[in-house]
């Protein structure tokens, strides 16, 4: 690699595991580095770009609606060769991978010419990782990401109790042997852990094409049917990995979602007046009730 190479370092993991809690914590306090982002988020709203607007990225570059091991390959190059572009130049590109990516295909972009590999960083759920591992659904793609990492940063140990802690370090010996890991608290971890990994081999994903295997649904206008939002978060239906945003309840109130899986997190808010729904979901095609989610907005 040459010595104006770019490092480019890939934030993967599996829906919900806190990769845009981490990457808002590495913009705010980079080490001195400038920092260039590309976000891929799996639907047709660019959601984790509107929770990093002002974090501090030195340029950022929205890759909504694909994946960007399978389908996006075209255009992450197109968007790595603009952040390379930018005047005055960076020091290195995150990629921050959508939550159904193998990000260690996006991480072999490193290899390309005025690049250089700067690591796969794959945070896991303490809470929930082992369950996705062994579903029938998707612990192939959560099984692929952990053995492609560099690094792996364990978030949400503040979820679990001790003896499942150490069942977890357990299961990682085997599924992530011989990778360093650490915890990551809310995003905490020092900087130099995720920006200053140089794998010495060639990142090693092959592509892959899985997208047919999810749905994606999203909301950008209208308000909340209040009784159907509060039957869903009660009981998110079969199917549903994903589901984040906000949506209008009134003309100054709205309603935060972050649910993944059968985990809910939600909060009322005050709005700008003329502020709109803009709310994204993922799940599994032909399993997921989108009826149930065509019946939030009306």
């Amino acid at each position: 690699m040459g010595a104006d190479a770019i490092p480019i370092t890939v934030l993967g993991g599996y829906l919900g595991a806190g990769k845009t809690t981490l990457l808002n914590r590495l913009l705010r306090d980079p080490g001195g580095r400038r920092i260039g982002v590309v976000v891929n988020d799996f639907g047709s709203l660019a959601i984790d770009v509107d929770q990093l607007a002002g974090a501090g990225a030195d340029g950022l570059v929205s890759l909504p609606n694909g994946c960007v091991c399978c389908s996006l390959g075209s255009d992450l190059y197109a968007a790595l060769r603009t952040l390379a572009a930018r005047t005055p130049a960076v020091d290195q590109i995150v990629i921050e991978a959508s939550g159904v990516a193998d990000p260690a295909v996006a991480a072999a972009w490193g290899t390309s010419t005025g690049f250089e590999p700067g690591g796969v960083i794959v945070l896991v759920a303490a809470d929930d990782v082992r369950r996705l591992a062994t579903d029938r659904y998707v612990g192939g793609e959560v099984v692929r990401q952990i053995a492609g990492a560099d690094v792996v940063l364990v978030t949400k140990s503040d979820l679990c109790d001790h003896a499942a802690l150490e069942e977890l370090d357990a299961w990682l010996d085997v599924a992530a042997a011989g990778v360093p890991r650490l915890a990551a608290l809310h995003g905490e971890v020092p900087v130099d852990v995720v920006l200053g990994v140089r794998p010495d081999h060639v990142p090693a994903g092959a592509p892959t094409d899985h997208t047919s295997r999810y749905v994606t649904w999203a909301r950008s206008d209208g308000e909340a049917d209040v009784a159907a939002l509060d039957a869903l978060l009660a009981d998110p239906p079969a199917g549903l990995l994903r589901l984040k945003g906000a949506i209008r309840l009134d003309a100054t109130h709205a309603r935060t979602l972050q649910v993944v899986g059968r985990t809910v997190h939600t909060d009322r808010t005050q709005v700008m007046p003329g502020a709109s729904t803009r709310v994204v979901a993922i799940g599994i095609r032909d399993v997921l009730d989108t009826a149930a989610l065509d019946a939030l907005v009306r």
